[in-house]
């Protein structure tokens, strides 16, 4: 994170530990018409169960991605409890950029972004700047989030993180991971997104 925050370590990082894993239905990226997209998220203690699945809906590109998830899990019933935001990723819906410092400060729950490659900077700049000239917003969201920090080696994992230690994420990961790298909570959204978008491009 870019700027100096007082994190304090967890005391215990449990393997039933309340999160959610967001992640966005797709959509057709050549299509010209307005599209609206769905965004799931999945709520799972540890990679145990699935506790709930709450639902909103985002515009390509929607330049308000990050409050409208804020407000998701904020209604929810399930928000209290919640010890974690899980996220592959910072964009959703194309270039909707989620600002992970004010998700995490809207909140008040740790935002963890899980990377298996680092971001190529300068691309994404360049295709913003060509998308939105006059725009610097996204951009700065993606600024706050700070640098990847590389937590494993083999294979690769980066995190970006709001209002938790290194540690503790790289913790809570293997403890809500059933299968590769992911946690369970962000592979079963992405499978309810493929599956919707899938099911929507046969009718």
């Amino acid at each position: 994170m870019n700027e100096k925050r007082i994190i304090k370590r967890w005391r215990t990082v449990k393997s039933k530990t309340p999160i959610i894993g967001i992640d966005d239905g797709g959509f057709d990226r050549f299509s010209k018409e307005d599209i609206i997209i769905p965004v799931f998220g999945v709520i799972m203690k540890g990679s145990a169960y699935v506790d709930g699945i709450i639902q909103c809906h985002l515009k390509r590109d929607d330049s308000q991605a990050t409050t409208t998830i804020t407000q998701m899990i904020l209604d929810s019933t399930h928000k209290n409890q919640l010890k974690t935001i899980f996220l592959q990723g910072i964009t959703i819906s194309g270039f909707g950029v989620l600002d992970i410092v004010s998700l995490y400060e809207m909140t008040g729950i740790p935002v963890v972004v899980v990377l298996r490659k680092y971001p190529n900077f300068p691309k994404i700049k360049s295709a913003l700047e060509k998308a939105f000239p006059t725009d610097q917003d996204r951009w700065q969201s993606i600024k706050r989030a700070g640098d990847p920090l590389k937590v494993q080696e083999n294979p690769v994992v980066y995190l970006q993180l709001a209002g938790i230690h290194p540690k503790d994420a790289y913790l809570l990961i293997k403890e809500c991971t059933a299968v590769g790298t992911i946690p369970e909570a962000l592979r079963i959204a992405h499978f309810i997104g493929a599956s919707y978008y899938h099911s929507t491009r046969q009718m």
